[in-house]
């Protein structure tokens, strides 16, 4: 499907992408910007350290202080470097299902074993009591995405807060990979790194502004970690690009104009995805009661269990490239992305509503509940 996409075959459009899209006139605006004279004062030496203002704005934007803040490539690189520096072969994690199948795959390579507990549908909520249970002896961390990857469900401070006291007291560490917690803009400050400070948050500018290219990512820790982890980034990689970041901080230094496009589009979009989904369920099509807090969702479909062929079948057939629920442990679920311009977005529901009954009508290969 992903050749499919890149190969610019004409009609297809992608339900399948879990941000809003790359804003590339205003990146270019940006820059022009930027280094119309030369390099700008953001061009600052990121050698085993932060770039100074990519720290400076962070920390303004998230209520933490500068110290408690780690720059990295990307989200990605902030996962690796978090199991290799602070977990030790032979040791377990406690990861969430359905989820994100990166964090138990990077767990494996490190040879740590990951287990997983359950976020029930359709709220994907989860519940403090359940995480503690699930618990090992040689458990020393769980892992968690707030907003929920795949769902968008949010999980709030206050159980958040009660969970890392509860996991502290064990010696256990709590990761938060809040990639897109900026799409709820009623969220919070989140759990300041001085008072749980066995908790790491983590995020970039990939999912928030759209703007992976730049790969800067950060994690927000208390000073205990963030030892650690520095003493880490600076044995194996010094740190980041400096061209790189530098871009990121003339972005950062105009983050409310980016936030302002990311919420008119998400504003724009979230109306059109819940009436074409309210639609779904009343033909039966899917479940009802479907998060929409972020910029993906995951509805659970009537009457299909093995989506990995639907959704083959709805791009060969459809036009629409969407991701199955087996990519995240929940085989009858597909991740919808919802951040598309209104048009476009309107014409992707349209069709995978209509696939999704003619897939049905047709007798295709599927399992009925």
């Amino acid at each position: 499907m992903l050749t499919l996409m890149r190969s610019g075959e004409p009609g297809t459009i992608p339900l399948f992408e879990s941000s809003v899209p790359e804003p590339v006139d205003m990146l270019g605006d940006i820059i022009r910007t930027a280094f119309r004279d030369g390099f700008p004062d953001s061009y600052k030496s990121v050698f085993m350290r932060n770039n100074p203002d990519v720290g400076e704005h962070l920390a303004a934007r998230y209520g933490v202080p500068e110290e408690s803040i780690l720059c990295t490539t990307g989200a990605t690189s902030a996962v690796s470097m978090i199991y290799t520096a602070l977990l030790s072969p032979g040791d377990r994690i406690l990861v969430e299902a359905p989820g994100f199948d990166i964090f138990a795959n990077m767990a494996r390579d490190v040879g740590v074993q990951a287990d997983f507990f359950r976020r029930e549908a359709p709220g994907f909520g989860i519940s403090v009591e359940g995480i503690l249970e699930a618990l090992h002896a040689d458990t020393r961390m769980v892992v968690l995405t707030n907003l929920h990857n795949p769902s968008g469900a949010y999980v709030s401070d206050e159980t958040l807060g009660s969970l890392a006291r509860a996991l502290a007291e064990r010696g256990v560490l709590l990761m938060l990979d809040e990639v897109y917690r900026d799409y709820l803009g009623n969220a919070g400050p989140g759990l300041d790194p001085v008072q749980h400070d066995n908790v790491l948050r983590l995020s970039s500018l990939t999912k928030i502004f759209g703007l992976s290219t730049l790969r800067c990512g950060w994690i927000i820790a208390g000073r205990r970690l963030l030892r650690r982890l520095r003493d880490y980034s600076e044995r194996a990689d010094f740190n980041v690009s400096r061209l790189s970041h530098c871009v990121s901080a003339e972005v950062l230094a105009k983050a409310d104009v980016f936030d302002r496009w990311r919420n008119d589009i998400m504003n724009a979009s979230r109306p059109i995805v819940a009436a074409a989904l309210s639609e779904m369920a009343a033909q039966g099509l899917i479940a009802p009661g479907v998060t929409l807090q972020g910029c993906t969702c995951f509805p659970q479909l009537i009457g299909v269990e093995d989506t990995r062929a639907l959704s083959q079948w709805l791009s060969a057939k459809q036009g629409v490239v969407v991701v199955p629920g087996e990519c995240f442990g929940a085989p009858g679920y597909l991740r919808v992305g919802y951040g598309l311009p209104p048009e476009r977005l309107s014409e992707g529901l349209g069709r995978l509503a209509s696939g999704l009954a003619a897939y049905r009508a047709s007798g295709q290969k599927r399992h009925i509940a």
